[in-house]
């Protein structure tokens, strides 16, 4: 069965505006969601960095900053490697026992070098609970194997199905929690 649904598409396809939107869905349904975000850090208008936001508390982190001088680079940012681990450890644990579904946005470098990201990650992929996650296109052989797994499903954010993908997505989550 396919529980694990992974939305991809080349930068500025849609793939965080269709997880948003399926979520503001399901949550009108009284779904419980829970996992991370990574949204932008703007200064100026000009992106400086990424945060780590835990969707039930809402407590944020810097995931990667071009002010950072420690940790692995990634482009013109450096990732901060414990924070990942420690938001990892913390969120995915507790989604698996208390969500209904499991929010991942995104799986991408800056996270992967995390080993605890990838761990809990392959973990709640492997759990009884659904995982929402966006993906790049091209990416590391970890995310490409990701959409070969047998329980995954495989959706493509483009321009055009970004408004119609996020209904699509919350009628097949509800269907599957019924």
């Amino acid at each position: 069965m396919q529980t694990n649904h992974l939305v991809t598409g080349p930068p500025r396809s849609g793939k965080t505006t269709v997880i948003e939107r399926t979520l503001d869905q399901l949550n009108a349904l009284g779904v419980r969601s829970d996992g991370l975000y990574s949204p932008e850090i703007r200064v100026d208008g000009e992106r400086v960095g990424f945060e780590l936001v835990d969707i039930a508390t809402a407590e944020r982190t810097t995931l990667a900053h071009v002010d950072r001088e420690e940790g692995p680079a990634v482009g013109k940012y450096h990732v901060n490697v414990e924070a990942v681990d420690e938001f990892a450890g913390r969120v995915f644990a507790r989604a698996r026992t208390h969500a209904d579904l499991v929010v991942v946005d995104e799986v991408a470098p800056m996270q992967l070098h995390s080993s605890v990201f990838v761990s809990e990650l392959e973990g709640t992929l492997d759990s009884d609970v659904p995982v929402l996650a966006a993906v790049q296109f091209r990416s590391s052989e970890f995310v490409e194997d990701l959409k070969q797994r047998p329980d995954v499903r495989l959706y493509r954010a483009t321009p055009e199905t970004r408004e119609t993908l996020p209904e699509r997505l919350a009628v097949q989550f509800d269907n599957s929690l019924d």
